[in-house]
């Protein structure tokens, strides 16, 4: 599982960070579309927001959220978490 604790998130399309809180492999962060609601992301294969085809979907507006940092590796620090939506 890739460590995120502390990391900034970042969304890819505009660099615009958002506000998160990022422990372990876990990130809870707002919405980076409608920015009213906290979204679920989870570093690690197949686990919500972690990759494409795993989004976090938000339960506010709908967006789909997830994690686009290349090929997360067993234990990788990650000091900015890249995501999309």
């Amino acid at each position: 599982m890739a460590i995120i604790t502390n990391a900034v998130v970042v969304v890819d399309q505009n660099g615009q960070s958002v506000l998160s809180d990022c422990f372990g492999n876990n990130a809870a962060i707002e919405c980076p579309k409608c920015r009213n609601y906290p979204v679920l992301l989870i570093a690690r294969d197949s686990q919500r927001g972690s990759n494409e085809n795993n989004p976090s979907i938000c339960r506010h507006c709908g967006a789909k959220v997830s994690i686009v940092n290349e090929n997360l590796r067993e234990n990788e620090v990650i000091n900015v978490l890249r995501i999309r939506y």
